[in-house]
């Protein structure tokens, strides 16, 4: 961790390096770009202003040179005129007329010319013209006043003004002609402005570019050097990762063959432990050896549970635990673990309840073991710190869409309670709600955190709530669907005896009330409830007819009793048949529950023994399920065989012999393989039970001789007995040529479901579906 924590920081450095460096490039573009940028708009507004200024000039001038134009074209026109005029004898007043237009154009334009007047210092300038067109325009009028001799003399006049009118406008063209060199220099002056600050922003840029060119040579130099120190630092790190990858693999390489051994190594000698105590227990023994017994089966059904979790625990770290995908039935799962944990509920008198949504399917898909395991877990630990009251679990539908649900579980208790503080923590792995509890009922404080883990493999969550001194209630989800299974009897729905009948339910647990009504309703059956006896009485007084009454034992007092005294004296018990629900250690007299109770019906209710009741009361007993009888011969008299047991260890040989021997058969022993393979050449066996660890020759090699020197007319079914029972060990047992797979501690039942299944000619050769699973004794 700490490497990668170091590769970590060395990454943040060199990119917060590498940022840095691009920051500082980026700035210094901007801070020079902008003071350019700055620069140009400056010296545009400046051109810009220029420009203007001298096209106003320049278009001034023009109007100026125009105007001049026309006032000369206009002066000697009319000069000619009054020259005309004046020496042509044949003029006379009607020539007058155009004169007097050429005098108005004159004025015009002399107004025209001092309205875009060039020089205002020269106001003597000004004032002579504007005397010389006041001159010539009135020449024309004065005309009109004189005769014909004084014509000439006005026309020399006129000759003299517009001469001297001819010397003003010179001067006024040569004053136009400075106003026009100075408009000249000041474009000029612009342009050459422009050109400077054109070639100044060129010296500006190529500088910027040496020194871009310049830093960026520098960051791929420091950028180089960064990457060979980073590249360096980064290999050295990730040798130490790998090697450090290798040790930890290592480690949990080691880990495994240690869990492995030491399964193997405890379960050999429990194995031998919890066989002996259970023959122990079929002996006759006082009460003291008795309870000493018990107490030796008890912490070795514990240290099983122990192993058992640590497994777990390693199986779930390594990512080596997969769930399962098929149907179950999920009542029968939960009445299955109610039945199992039954027997600690009645020793400290706690009710066991379920109830189950009647919206959620009968068969749902899953990994039934592991539910199981989650289940058996929670509920487990309610009934260990549960003192007094009840247990109950509730299982609600979260949504629902198509075939695909979300169930929601709840395991109620009323237990101690778990502090607040405590809440958030139960769910680690080691952790104990209260280690003062925790010291009176032994544990390993894993089984929390492995039902934690495999509800979120399942797709769910968990959590807890709880009040002190009041209770506590753990909720988990799941997530499932929809599937199909085969139906048992008492799964069909509206069953032909049933459908119609009127029931009675006094039960006082709302779980448990709820539940028989779910399920009755399904078979057709119209059910009333009533919590108390008085609430039973008063519906039997008002005169409602019922065909049967189920009545819960663990009414106050002697309710069941009372209640059912009342009920037979009004009712026979043909006439009225009542059901006693009632735990096997049931409080109240047996005689007295015989006289008065048609049936009695053993806590936890199953819906098998339901049904069962239900039909034996209504006379119905050929329709209970077509389930075989049970022989009262031993299974060796019913199946007689020939077994050969390979095992090297002395107590696992008493075991395992015991056990076959209270089944009726008599065994050979073979202390390893090369034994097993000398014994089944001299005689030959119908079923070896072989130990995978054994000296000279393992069982799994024995096996692979036994199949490949033997003809298939002589080939023994052959079951794993091992403690091997890590992930794995059954798959090379069945992958060697076994037929199945035993874990120690060995149980009987597995034992007699093994030997029933492949001594059947029709199974021999055909896999069973539970050697998939493994017979194990958890």
């Amino acid at each position: 961790m700490r490497v990668f924590n170091n590769l970590r920081i060395l990454q943040i450095i060199d990119s917060t390096f590498l940022i840095a460096l691009l920051g500082i490039i980026a700035v210094l573009l901007w801070f020079h770009l902008t003071d350019i940028s700055s620069q140009v708009r400056q010296n545009m507004q400046v051109s810009n202003t220029s420009l203007q200024q001298s096209h106003a000039s320049f278009m001034r001038q023009l109007e100026l040179e125009t105007a001049i134009d026309q006032q000369r074209a206009t002066f000697d026109q009319l000069n000619d005129e009054f020259f005309k005029f004046a020496f042509n004898p044949d003029s006379t007043p009607d020539n007058l007329p155009l004169l007097h237009q050429l005098s108005q154009t004159l004025q015009q334009q002399g107004q025209q010319l001092l309205a875009v007047w060039p020089i205002d210092d020269r106001p003597d300038l000004k004032a002579n013209y504007e005397e010389v067109i006041g001159i010539m325009s009135n020449l024309s009028t004065e005309l009109e006043g004189l005769n014909s001799p004084h014509w000439r003399q006005l026309a020399a006049d006129a000759r003299d003004t517009a001469n001297q009118a001819k010397d003003l406008m010179a001067e006024i063209e040569k004053i136009d002609n400075q106003l026009g060199q100075e408009i000249g220099d000041t474009i000029l002056q612009s342009i050459q402005s422009t050109d400077a600050s054109t070639t100044q922003m060129a010296e500006q840029l190529t500088y910027l570019k040496q020194r871009a060119l310049w830093g960026t040579l520098g960051i791929i130099v420091l950028l180089i050097i960064s990457r060979l120190y980073f590249s360096t630092r980064f290999q050295h790190m990730t040798q130490t990762a790998q090697t450090a990858q290798k040790i930890a693999e290592d480690a949990v390489k080691t880990k495994a063959r240690f869990l492995a051994t030491m399964s193997h190594e405890i379960r050999t000698p429990m194995n031998g432990v919890i066989g002996m105590t259970r023959l122990l227990m079929n002996t006759p023994m006082s009460k003291k050896q008795t309870e000493f017994v018990d107490s030796i089966h008890l912490s070795g059904e514990h240290l099983l549970t122990v192993i058992n979790d640590v497994l777990d625990f390693s199986k779930i770290e390594a990512g080596k635990l997969d769930l399962k995908r098929e149907p179950f039935e999920l009542r029968a799962c939960i009445e299955e673990i109610l039945n199992l944990l039954n027997a600690k509920a009645l020793e400290k008198n706690l009710e066991l309840a379920y109830a189950v949504g009647p919206s959620i399917p009968l068969f749902i898909e899953g990994d039934m073991v592991r539910l199981r395991q989650i289940l058996t877990n929670l509920i487990g630990n309610a009934i260990k710190f549960t003192d007094s009251g009840e247990i109950t679990v509730f299982v609600i539908p979260r949504s629902h869409h198509n075939d695909a649900y979300e169930l929601e579980f709840q395991i109620n208790d009323t237990g101690p309670g778990i502090p607040a503080d405590r809440l958030e923590n139960i769910f680690e792995q080691f952790s104990r709600a209260d280690e003062t509890l925790s010291r009176r009922h032994e544990g390993t404080g894993l089984g929390l955190a492995i039902s934690r883990h495999l509800v979120e493999m399942m797709g769910g969550k968990v959590w807890a709530e709880s009040t002190v001194g009041v209770g506590s209630r753990f909720h988990f989800t799941i997530k499932t669907r929809q599937a199909n299974g085969k139906l048992k009897p008492f799964l069909h729905t509206n069953i032909p005896e049933i459908i119609g009948k009127r029931l009675l339910v006094v039960e006082n647990n709302p779980a448990s009330s709820q539940a028989m009504q779910d399920v009755c309703h399904g078979w057709g059956a119209s059910v009333d409830t009533a919590s108390t006896a008085a609430d039973a009485i008063s519906r039997l007084a008002i005169g409602k007819p019922y065909d049967i009454a189920l009545i819960e034992s663990n009414l106050p007092g002697d309710a069941p009793l009372e209640l059912a005294k009342y009920i037979r004296q009004r009712f026979s018990k043909q006439e009225l048949p009542l059901i006693l629900i009632a735990p096997p250690n049931d409080r109240h007299p047996k005689e007295t529950v015989r006289e008065l109770y048609n049936l009695y019906l053993t806590k936890p209710l199953t819906r098998s023994r339901l049904f069962d009741s239900l039909m034996t009361v209504l006379g119905e007993l050929n329709l209970v399920s077509n389930r075989p009888e049970k022989s009262p011969l031993k299974l060796g008299e019913r199946l007689p065989l020939s077994i050969l047991l390979a095992e090297d260890n002395p107590i696992n040989q008493i075991v395992a012999s015991s056990i076959l021997d209270e089944m009726a058969y008599k065994v050979d022993l073979a202390e390893s393989g090369l034994e097993a393979l000398q014994a089944l050449r001299k005689k030959a066996y119908d079923v070896i039970f072989m130990d995978m660890q054994m000296p000279d020759m393992d069982g799994l090699e024995a096996t692979r001789r036994i199949r490949a020197d033997f003809p298939l007319d002589q080939q023994p079914i052959i079951i794993a007995m091992t403690a091997n029972a890590m992930e794995g060990d059954r798959q090379e047992c069945l992958q060697a040529g076994m037929n199945d797979y035993i874990s120690k501690p060995v149980l009987p039942e597995a034992v007699e479901i093994a030997l029933q299944y492949w001594c059947t000619p029709n199974n021999r050769y055909q896999p069973r579906e539970e050697a998939n699973h493994a017979i194990s004794s958890y």
